[in-house]
């Protein structure tokens, strides 16, 4: 029964996770909007907004891949997969999953990731 209100528990978090990220690139679309609407009389004003929409855009970027991250984790919960490395297929340790709930890897695959050996 603790399992699953652990599971529970993940799925609400992982949801609120998703909303909020959802949140932030609705705010990136509209701050990029107003700043091509607005229009910019001069050189320095078309730089800024020119940085301004590229920021907009990686951080839409960044936040669509943690947006993909928070879709495969809830799909590992509703398949009974969720906190199963993908790539040993041994558990997650409890901590990560709880610091980092859309973890992929445990913490000994995470390090091979990083280092670009898997």
């Amino acid at each position: 029964m603790a399992h699953a209100i652990e599971l529970k528990t993940m799925k609400k978090h992982l949801q609120a996770k998703r909303k909020e990220v959802m949140e932030g690139v609705s705010r990136a679309r509209e701050m990029g909007s107003v700043e091509t609407e607005s229009g910019a009389p001069d050189i320095a004003d078309r730089a800024t907004s020119a940085f301004q929409r590229e920021f907009s855009f990686s951080l839409s970027e960044n936040e669509g891949k943690m947006l993909r991250m928070i879709d495969e984790a809830l799909a590992r919960l509703d398949s009974g997969r969720f906190g199963t490395c993908i790539h040993c297929e041994q558990p997650i340790e409890k901590q990560r999953l709880q610091a980092v709930p859309w973890a992929r890897y445990c913490i000994a695959c995470q390090e091979l990731q990083d280092r670009g050996e898997i």
